[in-house]
């Protein structure tokens, strides 16, 4: 698997506009590209350039080696010598150039579809105006659904976090009890109560089983466990818009198995005090994330050093729309202090960097890369906010 990614690397970080309207694949990786019937005929050519090569070889030993004068049936003179080296190159050539045909369509047939699996793709998810109780209740309402139809017979609701950028996440106990109570309202029945010591994130092993309480009974199989926080990042200093994260995890597994996301106030109001609509997009400049989650099962972590709402919409975009594993144990630290956060099975880790913007424009740029390795540039990340247009003449 770590094979794949770095191939995946290798295609997002060094290739630039190809100057031909079909790329050139490198030989051993053109196969990748083919079906069961290409991937027969590029071999069989492959084995005939093989054979062609060392014909000519043959006869080219032949053509230069010393003359050794001989006698009797099988003497030959040097011009014979001659002439049934040249055949034998003249045989290899046949060989090559009968391969070429087949080498040089399949080449571009993998060119052709290289280019296409890593066009530009835009992974969008657009964030309606939401006030904040509706927000709460929605999200109880569609995540009790998640923990039912997953069968999960625990749900756990942990803590909720504030977060300003530059700054360390807020414990926010006030919407922990709102969010309980919009869980509540929805099932009277759905949350397990909260051990008497409180939750708190513990994984002595480094990469092993989080525990999340001094009571904790660790689940022994996925979909027994289900953790739920909530997360708020407020977006302009007039607390008129906030982003809102509601996420479910499975406790066993550490993933995160949903997250609702809502543009809203920064904590309760009856109106909005001013209208926005919201678009979260990332430019995917090779289709970076469709590979990756088209090659197996993809867990990233997030380096420390990220925007932590950058970090934030990432999670949400790579749950709903990439399809990419997220593990729970590094917000759950941010909710719940403790521990090192586990890595929860990542091989490789996201940098999400902020690039500026302004209040209604936040701007990231996103890299990825195996420990160890240099960042690969994947592509832009945006949440953009827009106030409606005033009507003209006021």
């Amino acid at each position: 698997m770590l094979a794949l990614f770095a191939s995946l690397v290798v295609f997002a970080a060094g290739e630039t506009a190809p100057a031909a309207p079909v790329p050139i694949i490198p030989d051993p990786e053109v196969p990748r590209y083919l079906n069961t019937a290409e991937r027969a005929e590029w071999g069989r050519a492959l084995r005939q350039v093989e054979l062609g090569q060392a014909r000519m070889q043959q006869g080219t030993s032949i053509m230069n080696a010393p003359r050794i004068e001989t006698k009797g049936a099988f003497a030959e003179t040097a011009e014979q010598v001659k002439a049934r080296a040249q055949k034998i190159i003249d045989e290899g050539r046949n060989q090559l150039a009968q391969a070429q045909p087949s080498l040089t369509r399949l080449r571009n047939v993998a060119g052709t579809r290289h280019l296409e699996v890593t066009k530009t793709v835009n992974l969008n998810n657009e964030l309606p105006q939401t006030l904040w109780n509706y927000s709460l209740t929605l999200a109880a309402v569609r995540l009790q659904k998640v923990a039912r139809d997953q069968g999960f017979r625990q749900q756990h609701l942990v803590g909720a976090i504030t977060v300003l950028e530059g700054s360390k996440p807020l414990r926010t106990t006030a919407l922990t009890d709102q969010l309980r109570a919009a869980w509540n309202k929805a099932d009277a029945k759905a949350l397990t109560p909260a051990p008497a010591g409180g939750y708190g994130y513990a994984c002595p092993s480094g990469d092993g089983p989080a525990s999340l309480s001094s009571e904790w009974k660790a689940p022994t199989s996925a979909r027994q466990v289900a953790v739920v926080w909530a997360e708020v990042y407020p977006l302009v200093a007039d607390n008129s818009a906030s982003v809102l994260f509601v996420r479910m995890a499975d406790a066993y597994t550490m993933r995160v198995v949903a997250s609702e996301v809502y543009l809203t106030t920064t904590g309760p109001a009856d109106t909005f005090p001013k209208v926005y609509t919201a678009t979260l997009s990332l430019k995917d400049d090779k289709s970076f994330i469709p590979r990756l989650a088209g090659s197996g099962d993809w867990v990233l972590s997030y380096d420390r050093a990220c925007s932590p709402l950058g970090a934030a919409l990432m999670r949400h975009l790579c749950v709903r729309v990439g399809n990419l594993g997220v593990g729970a144990s590094q917000p759950l630290v941010d909710v719940l202090g403790g521990d090192v956060p586990s890595l929860d099975g990542a091989k490789a880790s996201w940098t999400i960097v902020a690039e500026g913007g302004g209040n209604l424009v936040k701007s990231f740029k996103v890299a990825s890369a195996m420990t160890g390795a240099e960042k690969t540039d994947v592509g832009q990340l945006v949440l953009k906010l827009e106030e409606p247009a005033k009507p003209a003449g006021k």
